[in-house]
């Protein structure tokens, strides 16, 4: 086949992100840029007169300054696929054939920019055409050995952009101490401590913690935090009774993380995503593997911030190969499971008894039933009474005066998690609507929850199957959802009170 002197540049989005965020450094539309320099000068460092005719960007949902830097380049093109990895190999593959069989003629020169060495093939066969290839990598370190033996062949040429591309260091914000915030209030709450009570003790173990700057202003920065992270509302309170008189209601302000602000509630959405990918020692994550997800449009910094903040409260550690194990108790659960079984517990039990709440009674002889989330061994008394206290300081319960002399749980009206919760199980019925008896197999009833969130825009269900799954296993543990033992495992929509209403 006859060659021309022309350029290709194909670029695997996806496997060139996560390379670099391991790395610690940016990437975004400075990236694309950097590249299309970098190409253009490899070009007209070659014998001829080569050009940079067409470059491809291959990868799943590219950040819109990303999107926009790629169009500005004139002879770039995005392919976006809708799966991470495997679309994106085969896209790439496609392209690099159009080019080898197209009607002008195969280019003298492709660039390659990943470092996967799934394309060893397609290298191979671009050299069996007499052209050039080459590779891009992140950095020329860390390469498999298939992979660097083939960047050592004749017509192929490697180049580590963390050598050639001025890349910066992820960068920093003025919001760099967000995370840090949000989440040393919530492992206060995890602590015991309640948020609204003396300050002192809360202030000492933050210090402890290292999670104050120690500079005699620990006061003034821990109002500050509750201040910019808190709600704080008046509510009258059934405090129980330790002696005959019983239970007393007092009229109190009750001060909590506010989840209806974006930064608290992302913040524990993410680190919760993060506990949960770290939790198996058998299959820890790089930082880039985490990079998904809630973090899929992120441009590095982001993650960074809050994996940095995860360890430095103890409930991550970076090991010395560059993965990242949870060392919180029961990571598996992440931090919203649990709250969220609590919610469903009080929900299906108050339209059961048709009451504003439930006795902390019936409440904890519901979730010790089961394991509290996906830890088997998070079960039991312990487990139960732990659980409903953490919801109780975190905000989403709350004790209501009943009777004369009484007290129920219930649950906050408007509260965020709650309202998660809600929907959750709403869309679950509407897709049992056409017959609540019926029998679907799980993997149906995962489409249905992926399709929808594709259809509403945005992660109502979560961002994968793991996550979806997990939605389905929090509702069958509350005795809203059954589940078959066959081998498509029939779910069936349990008939309840709360269930009939949203029918």
């Amino acid at each position: 086949m006859a060659l021309v002197d022309e350029a290709v540049l194909l670029v695997d989005w996806l496997n060139l992100s996560i390379h670099l965020k391991n790395m610690r450094l940016s990437f975004g539309a400075d990236l694309v840029a950097g590249l299309m320099s970098l190409t253009r000068k490899e070009c007209s460092a070659r014998p001829g007169h080569i050009e940079l005719t067409k470059a491809h960007f291959v990868g799943e949902n590219l950040s819109a300054n990303v999107k926009t830097a790629v169009k500005k380049t004139l002879i770039a093109e995005l392919h976006e696929t809708r799966t991470a990895k495997e679309q994106a190999d085969l896209q790439l593959a496609v392209l690099a054939m159009d080019h080898l069989h197209s009607t002008k003629g195969c280019p003298r020169l492709f660039f390659l920019a990943t470092g996967d060495q799934d394309f060893v093939p397609l290298i191979e066969r671009i050299v069996g055409e007499q052209a050039h290839v080459v590779l891009l990598v992140a950095s020329s370190a860390r390469l498999a050995p298939e992979y660097r033996f083939v960047a050592a062949q004749p017509n192929v040429t490697l180049v580590s952009l963390a050598d050639s591309l001025d890349l910066a260091p992820l960068p920093t914000s003025s919001d760099d101490e967000v995370p840090r915030g949000v989440l040393s209030l919530l492992r206060l709450c995890m602590a015991g401590r309640v948020l609204g009570g003396d300050p002192k003790r809360s202030i000492e173990l933050l210090s402890t913690w290292g999670l104050l700057s120690a500079q005699g202003n620990e006061e003034v920065e821990f109002e500050g935090l509750l201040r910019q992270f808190t709600r704080t509302v008046p509510r009258r309170v059934a405090v129980p009774g330790t002696r005959e008189t019983g239970n007393r209601f007092v009229q109190a302000n009750r001060t909590s993380l506010n989840f209806s602000l974006t930064s608290v509630a992302e913040t524990v959405s993410q680190a919760d995503w993060i506990l949960r990918r770290t939790a198996n020692p058998a299959h820890l994550p790089t930082l880039g593997k985490l990079a998904s997800g809630p973090f899929a449009l992120d441009d590095g910094r982001t993650l960074t911030q809050l994996v940095d903040c995860m360890k430095s409260l103890s409930w991550l550690v970076e090991r010395p190969d560059g993965t990242f194990e949870a060392t919180l108790e029961h990571a598996a659960d992440g931090l919203l499971e649990p709250l969220w079984r609590v919610v469903l517990e009080i929900n299906r039990l108050a339209y059961e008894a048709r009451a504003g709440g439930v006795s902390r009674d019936r409440l904890f002889r519901a979730l010790t039933s089961t394991p509290i989330a996906q830890d088997v061994k998070r079960k039991g008394g312990a487990a139960a009474g732990e659980v409903i206290n953490l919801a109780k300081r975190v905000g989403v319960i709350d004790t209501v005066p009943h009777g004369t002399d009484g007290y129920l749980l219930s649950i906050v009206t408007g509260h965020p998690l709650a309202q998660e919760v809600l929907t959750f199980l709403a869309g679950l019925v509407k897709i049992f609507s056409h017959d609540p008896s019926a029998h679907l197999a799980e993997h149906e009833v995962l489409a249905q929850l992926s399709s929808r969130d594709e259809q509403s825009g945005r992660p109502v269900f979560g961002y994968d199957t793991r996550d979806r799954q997990r939605v389905l296993r929090v509702l069958r543990r509350s005795r809203l959802l059954d589940r078959g033992e066959g081998p498509e495992h029939h779910l069936r929509l349990r008939d309840s009170a709360w269930t009939r209403s949203l029918m």
